[in-house]
């Protein structure tokens, strides 16, 4: 009987210890962590102590979202706050998977690169999720153009949709980011951004070796946000004078991406998208008769 009893009375002290510890909030969603040496704060602030780092690849417990940090738990059940960009949900990362394969037909319009550590995002958006940090520096292809309103503002933010890899597509504001320009056209822009540039041709010069024509999308900076570009110029290469000519220059285009390469190598043509005078959508197509962009039927 006395060993009963004590049975009883640990099995009670047992659960009354048990009904003392806190109840852990539920995970809502699991995740990795992206880098090594990844801070987990005490608090939702960059200025919060840190707790303990966890490195790249390390798998911990989402609990709750605030703002753009996570209450995580680690695997020693040990509680903490990581920013967003840090981790990467399981939920973000079959979101991405699904946007890689939406975008895999969309041709690279130009490459562009970080001004500065810029967010990666999976949707166009100053609130949208974050998937990662971008380095500064760091070059992408651009895809797509879109604008979103700007809350409590009449302003309106420009994101540019890019592939980091062949399994990493997302959003970034297009202000952090600088259009690359081939150094042999460069001092043709007259300040204008080119929004894509295609190499149409390849041909070979006697004394400079191989050159590229280049079709390209120009954007004056003052232009309409909503428009991807307002002109379109081909550069061919006088091999006589050895040097670039313009054989083409639309202006005053409402122009939208993407600007396709067309035809074959030996007759290289290209297509774009514009909104015509009766606010229809208009597809135009051009053809490299030698030298000279000839239009023709859509």
């Amino acid at each position: 009987m006395k060993h009963i009893s004590r049975l009883v009375t640990l099995g009670t002290l047992i659960l009354l210890t048990l009904a003392c510890i806190p109840k852990m909030d539920p995970a809502i969603d699991e995740a990795t962590v992206l880098n090594d040496h990844t801070s987990v704060r005490i608090d939702a602030a960059s200025s919060a102590r840190t707790l303990f780092t966890l490195d790249r690849g390390a798998r911990i417990s989402v609990i709750e979202k605030r703002d753009t940090w996570y209450r995580v738990r680690d695997q020693d059940l040990i509680e903490g706050w990581m920013a967003e960009s840090t981790i990467l949900r399981d939920s973000t990362r079959v979101a991405l998977d699904a946007l890689v394969i939406e975008s895999a037909d969309q041709q690279s319009q130009n490459t562009v690169r970080t001004r500065e550590r810029v967010n990666l995002r999976l949707a166009p958006g100053r609130d949208t999720t974050i998937i990662r940090q971008l380095r500064r520096g760091t070059a992408v292809e651009a895809l797509e153009r879109a604008t979103t309103p700007r809350s409590g503002s009449d302003a309106t933010d420009v994101w540019l949709k890019v592939r980091v890899s062949e399994d990493e597509v997302g959003w970034v504001y297009h202000q952090l980011i600088e259009y690359d320009i081939p150094d042999a056209i460069l001092p043709f822009t007259e300040g204008r951004l080119y929004t894509a540039v295609r190499s149409l041709k390849q041909v070979e010069d006697p004394e400079e070796g191989p050159v590229e024509w280049f079709v390209v999308a120009e954007r004056r900076r003052e232009t309409d946000p909503t428009l991807d570009f307002d002109g379109i110029r081909v550069f061919i290469w006088n091999i006589d004078e050895h040097q670039y000519e313009t054989t083409l220059r639309l202006r005053n285009l409402r122009g939208s991406y993407p600007l396709d390469l067309t035809g074959s190598p030996e007759a290289p043509g290209f297509r774009f998208h514009v909104v015509n005078r009766n606010g229809e959508d208009e597809t135009r197509n051009f053809v490299m008769r030698g030298t000279l962009p000839r239009e023709t039927a859509p």
